[in-house]
């Protein structure tokens, strides 16, 4: 089995093509994440504005009370908000680089399976059973690792939007806790 100069230019371009695919996942990744930070800096330089404005507002305690009430929700609901973005660009990438991965081991799959082929045909009689043995082994090992990705892909997804959904609803009620706890002193405070 030889290579020539013209497999070795293919490979390196090959090789290449992979480094610029990934380094374009990273920097897209990082973009999305840039854009979010930057429109939260934006919104947050925005709401501050508006808070300082609305509490310059308040004439008594219980409108302090009731800004602070009146605050509280929208702030926890923007927090929320903020890390679902973060976690939408987060499995935004991994998907992208999971893909990647995957064409990368089937990819070298096809590319082992071509070898033994080629190792075949120079191999000396009766080493067939041998390769068919090992093109059996990288097949069942391929389907075994896109089972294996396909299961994981589909847990990992529903736990963590579970757990996204679980942190929303207790924030929540928290947040609707503390809005109904402090209403009452408001009221005897006046």
């Amino acid at each position: 089995m030889s290579f020539n100069t013209q497999e070795f230019s293919a490979i390196g371009q090959a090789q290449f093509d992979k480094a610029v695919r990934l380094s374009s996942i990273v920097l897209t990744s990082a973009e999305r994440l840039a854009s979010l930070q930057l429109d939260l800096t934006r919104k947050l330089l925005a709401d501050q504005a508006q808070t300082f404005k609305a509490l310059a507002e308040v004439k008594d305690p219980k409108g302090l009370v009731e800004f602070q009430t009146n605050i509280a929700q929208p702030t926890i609901d923007q927090a929320f908000a903020v890390a679902r973005n973060v976690y939408d660009a987060a499995v935004a990438t991994q998907n992208e680089l999971s893909a990647f991965i995957e064409e990368q081991v089937a990819e070298n799959n096809k590319t082992l399976i071509s070898t033994l082929d080629r190792l075949a045909k120079n191999a000396p009689a009766g080493s067939d059973i041998a390769v068919t043995a090992l093109k059996t082994l990288v097949n069942q090992s391929n389907a075994a690792f896109e089972s294996v990705s396909k299961t994981a892909k589909k847990v990992g997804a529903e736990i963590a939007e579970a757990s996204v959904q679980a942190a929303t609803n207790s924030a929540k009620a928290a947040s609707a806790a503390v809005a109904r706890s402090k209403k009452p002193a408001a009221t005897t405070g006046a």
